[in-house]
């Protein structure tokens, strides 16, 4: 506004000087002086095409060619990020709903992968091997029989051995026959496998062979056998005397080196 006001002042002033030498220029009040600045300034902004309102003129500000593009080129940039962003949201999504849909699939609905079925071992599915007591000893050349079996409430081996039973039990024992059926001697050391041997009654928990000192125990027998000798050997038990006393079933199992058989009696 000030540059206004001086140029308006100018004008005045020139335009007295070229008016001629005639009568001298009529001195002016301040007031005055301020009225013909104001009329000059007035009459400039009319012509002037870049004016806009009262007596201040704004130019507009003209953007730089490298300002816009490089305006233009963030905005492009700005948007690919978004464009970029946006479909990776949208891949991560898709990616997981598959990724759970597959594992609904897979555990039918559980939200679980099925585990795989159990297979049940051949053992478990066919029950421990039956064999004969020879089989399951497996001595060369020595065959093993079971005889019989008797009862007592205590078990004495000449005068140096006796055994008694518990109150409300007994001894229950099996009779087997070794036997030596090559032609030449065999050294028979059962001691060595350490046998153990699970009797079953009247379908009852089994119970274990018990493990003595007698040169007839056949878990601990440890001898020679000469060709075609046969040797009187026991298993001792200790059972309830309720069961002993009404036997309707009868069943031996060998455990030796892991591995667990059923005897055939006979």
């Amino acid at each position: 506004m000030k540059n206004a006001i001086k140029v308006g002042a100018v004008l005045v002033a020139a335009a007295m000087l070229f008016a001629g030498c005639g009568d001298p220029m009529m001195p002016l009040t301040e007031d005055e002086e301020s009225v013909v600045v104001n009329y000059s300034a007035g009459i400039l902004a009319k012509h002037n095409s870049f004016q806009q309102e009262g007596m201040t003129a704004v130019y507009p500000d003209e953007e730089e060619p490298e300002e816009q593009e490089e305006a233009e080129e963030t905005k492009e940039a700005e948007e690919t990020k978004e464009t970029e962003e946006t479909k990776e949201t949208k891949e991560t999504k898709e990616t997981k709903e598959t990724k759970e849909t597959k594992e609904d699939d897979k555990g039918e609905g559980t939200g679980k992968a099925p585990k795989e079925e159990e297979q049940p071992s051949k053992e478990s599915e066919e029950g421990p091997k039956q064999l004969t007591l020879t089989d399951a000893l497996s001595i060369s050349k020595v065959e093993f029989s079971y005889h019989d079996y008797s009862t007592t409430a205590s078990y004495r081996q000449g005068d140096y051995f006796s055994l008694d039973a518990s109150e409300g039990n007994i001894f229950l024992i099996l009779n087997v026959n070794m036997t030596n059926t090559g032609n030449k001697a065999v050294e028979c050391d059962l001691m060595k496998k350490q046998p153990s041997f699970i009797l079953n009654l009247n379908e009852e928990p089994g119970i274990q062979n018990q493990v003595t000192i007698l040169t007839n125990d056949l878990s601990t027998y440890k001898g020679t056998l000469d060709p075609g000798q046969t040797e009187a050997v026991i298993l001792l038990f200790e059972v309830p005397q309720k069961t002993a006393d009404n036997i309707s079933t009868m069943k031996l199992s060998l455990e030796s080196n892991g591995e667990t058989n059923e005897i055939i009696l006979k």
